[in-house]
């Protein structure tokens, strides 16, 4: 069994929890004891690998990405792959899906707003201070890419010049995924988080035409700012408005 690590940097969006994933959340495999509900958690997205050729000179297979995603689900998100410590988050859900000319899969990952340290992980993550995340998994073969045995008995040797590129290998009968972490810096081109989109009440974008003030600009769709306040005991939501003469 072999056990890898993979990270990336960290990239920016905008979003609150929906229903669908609060019940994506509730449905992991030991799902929460208490049912959590959109007030409850934060949630952010993070494309963790992908089938891009990383630095150790290993890729997973894009036909296999679905099912490391299908791994990934319910996997701890920890700081700094410290095992003797406990996740500070969990991921769920996501999808496959396409950058810079790879795939890679995009699990949403979730921590819960009454955590004494909620806000501070919040602030970092959004902030670029925890900038990478890694990907901890295990596989059974390291498959050469030019003649398709186990790279570690046959003659060709990672990175060295092929005909097509440095030689790599794949990462071949993915097993188990350990956990994902937050990581000062890491080898997996590509990946990187991001807030999740801002969805309205029927988990529909809700679009807005920006106005224009005396510039001649042109009206742009836009997805529209929500600002969400607790209130005696109550969450509200409300559009936010430019104040232009402030």
């Amino acid at each position: 069994m072999i056990h890898q690590t993979l990270s990336g940097p960290l990239l920016k969006d905008a979003g609150i929890p929906t229903d669908e994933d609060v019940r994506l959340i509730n449905s992991l495999r030991n799902p929460p004891p208490a049912p959590v509900s959109e007030r409850d958690v934060f949630v952010r997205r993070c494309r963790l690998a992908g089938d891009a050729v990383d630095a150790y000179y290993g890729r997973f297979r894009t036909e296999d990405l679905p099912k490391l995603l299908a791994l990934v689900q319910g996997a701890p998100l920890l700081v700094g792959h410290n095992k003797r410590s406990l996740g500070v988050a969990r991921f769920f859900g996501g999808s496959v899906e396409e950058y810079e000319g790879h795939s890679y899969i995009v699990p949403k990952f979730y921590w819960l707003r009454g955590h004494s340290s909620a806000d501070d992980l919040r602030v970092a993550i959004d902030g670029g201070l925890y900038s990478e995340a890694s990907l901890s998994f295990a596989y059974e073969k390291p498959t050469c890419s030019v003649c398709g045995e186990d790279i570690r008995t046959c003659e060709h040797l990672p990175g060295s010049p092929g005909e097509d590129g440095p030689i790599f290998y794949y990462y071949d009968n993915v097993v188990a995924v350990l956990e994902g972490s937050l990581v000062y810096r890491g080898a997996q081109p590509g990946t990187g988080f991001s807030l999740c989109a801002i969805r309205s009440d029927s988990e529909n974008p809700v679009k807005v035409s920006r106005p224009t003030y005396g510039n001649g600009g042109e009206n742009t769709p836009a997805l529209q700012p929500i600002l969400r306040i607790k209130r005696h005991g109550k969450w509200y939501r409300a559009p936010l408005v430019e104040d232009v003469g402030a």
